[in-house]
């Protein structure tokens, strides 16, 4: 059974069933809009939210075969593939965003997984800690990372890592 007071409560957790999600799914637009705003004013003023910019830092060219996707190398979508933007360009971008009201950077990249060492990889915790300077926080998306690219990236300031997982129906 679903408890919609326990939802609105905002506790943190871990324990969902498929049953739960489903019922959850399930809810009516509205309720799940007054649920949200119920937690949101757990944490924040009713009326504020955060705006962030999203920045492709790096457009096109992916070599995951991801149907929907038009940053995938493997299909025509009419996306020109760029290579990584420069530091500059990506501070410029920030300062720009900073300016409209942005409190958060994203920096988002099509690729399955960074490159593990070297100039690419170098670059972006370079653009992540110039960002930081800002006073923005720091977002990324990057494809898949491993435990020592996630701990370079913290150091260099990323505030949080946004990453979409692809599941089957199994």
């Amino acid at each position: 059974m679903l408890n919609l007071a326990e939802l609105a409560s905002g506790k943190v957790r871990y324990d969902y069933t498929r049953d739960s999600i489903q019922a959850i799914y399930d809810l009516p637009m509205t309720k799940l809009i007054f649920l949200a705003q119920s937690v949101h004013q757990k944490y924040f003023e009713p009326d504020e939210i955060q705006l962030s910019t999203l920045l492709s830092i790096k457009t096109g060219g992916c070599k995951e075969n991801c149907a929907y996707c038009p940053q995938s190398a493997h299909y025509q979508t009419g996306i020109d593939a760029q290579g990584l933007l420069s530091v500059a360009s990506i501070v410029e971008a920030a300062k720009a965003a900073k300016a409209n009201g942005s409190s958060r950077f994203c920096m988002g990249a099509a690729w399955r997984s960074p490159p593990k060492k070297g100039q690419q990889f170098d670059q972006i915790l370079e653009a992540v800690q110039e960002v930081r300077k800002l006073g923005l926080e720091v977002c990324t998306t990057l494809g898949m990372v491993d435990e020592d690219q996630a701990a370079a990236l913290k150091g260099a300031g990323v505030h949080a890592y946004n990453h979409n997982l692809d599941t089957s129906p199994e």
